[in-house]
């Protein structure tokens, strides 16, 4: 980018650089027969348009380069943007990994709750079978001594 640039201006200085050497050889040399009028009015012209058209040129590298610039930094501030929305995203990701490990942990937290629950319920209901085996087996022997009792109430009724 600057190659061209540079070569533009080296080649501006050596036009003015030799065109001042050219004056100063003019000016430096015994005057000649020549028409006046025909060859000094051209020559100043010519090389005044060759200015001309290189300051044209260095303005419009000027130009183009300054659009470059421009651009650069409409991309520059676009990436700026963009990293600090993915900045904005990750932290927002981040903070919400957070919150599903809180979640799990008091989900780990629960569960354990839960499985001890279980666990004193499962004595509880052994507890509960052992009792009620004891109690069929105290009922049936009440249901035994019952008719037992009816038995011999209803003998001793016929036997009457």
């Amino acid at each position: 980018m600057r190659t061209p640039v540079l070569a533009v201006c080296l080649l501006a200085l050596v036009t003015g650089v030799a065109g001042a050497q050219e004056g100063e050889q003019e000016t430096a040399r015994p005057p000649r027969a020549r028409p006046a009028a025909a060859a000094r009015p051209a020559a100043p012209s010519a090389h005044a348009e060759e200015d001309r058209a290189l300051l044209r040129q260095l303005a419009d590298a000027q130009r183009s380069l300054g659009e470059q610039v421009q651009q650069l930094k409409d991309v520059l501030e676009a990436l700026r943007a963009d990293m600090a929305s993915q900045k904005d995203e990750g932290a927002a990701t981040e903070q919400e990994v957070k919150a599903l490990r809180d979640e799990v942990k008091g989900l780990y937290v629960e569960s354990s709750g839960v499985k001890q629950q279980i666990d004193s319920l499962k004595d509880d209901i052994g507890g509960v079978n052992s009792n009620v085996s004891g109690f069929r087996t105290y009922s049936g022997f009440f249901i035994a001594v019952m008719i037992l009792l009816l038995a011999v109430i209803f003998v001793l009724t016929i036997r009457r």
